[in-house]
């Protein structure tokens, strides 16, 4: 699962993906990872995957001795495939389209933004790890609410069906409501697990 702005690091061990990432490498050093929802789309053939991929780029890439790679891939968008192509590769390739708001800034918008970056602030004080120390570092610099929304998830979100959830929230309005509720409800839960006996 890959959201904007997230980091994802990838150990390539099979041969059809170590030839993938050769060709991403030589090429235009963009890779979209698809998520498979659940066990009987897994055992299609081939795996059926949610429409909506996350795009990333090669950030990095470690060549091993043994043909294996260590990649890092940065998420840059997300997009929705329009098509599977033919190809003789090993692995799949599609044709996709990015996929961008087409809502404009509103009031609401920019007081959920404002909501989201005080949760963000009251989880690291609930909870001071240095993920979260980061996390508000990056909120209190952002600027813009979809790249808030899209960093919070990336940090707080977990479940793979919340993450889809959040990846498929193209319009900002439903995706900052959905990351906002998602960090009241950990921040909720740390202050259950504080007053719980021990």
């Amino acid at each position: 699962m890959l959201l904007p702005h997230a980091l994802v690091p990838l150990h390539v061990f099979e041969p059809r993906y170590r030839k993938m990432t050769r060709d991403c490498e030589e090429g235009m050093r963009v890779l979209a990872l698809a998520h498979i929802p659940d066990e009987v789309a897994a055992a299609e053939k081939p795996p059926r995957v949610m429409p909506v991929i996350g795009v990333g780029v090669l950030a990095r890439v470690d060549r091993l001795p043994d043909g294996r790679f260590n990649i890092v891939l940065r998420g840059a968008g997300r997009a929705r495939i329009a098509e599977e192509l033919r190809s003789g590769e090993p692995y799949r390739l599609v044709r996709a389209e990015m996929l961008q708001p087409s809502l404009p800034f509103s009031t609401r918008i920019a007081q959920l933004a404002d909501s989201l970056k005080r949760l963000v602030l009251a989880l690291s004080s609930a909870r001071r790890t240095p993920e979260l120390q980061a996390l508000v570092q990056v909120a209190a610099r952002a600027r813009d609410p979809g790249d808030l929304a899209d960093v919070v998830a990336g940090s707080l979100l977990e479940d793979p069906a919340d993450r889809q959830a959040a990846l498929e929230a193209v319009e900002l309005l439903p995706r900052l409501e959905l990351v906002t509720q998602a960090a009241a409800a950990v921040l909720a839960q740390m202050a259950s697990n504080a007053s719980a006996p021990n």
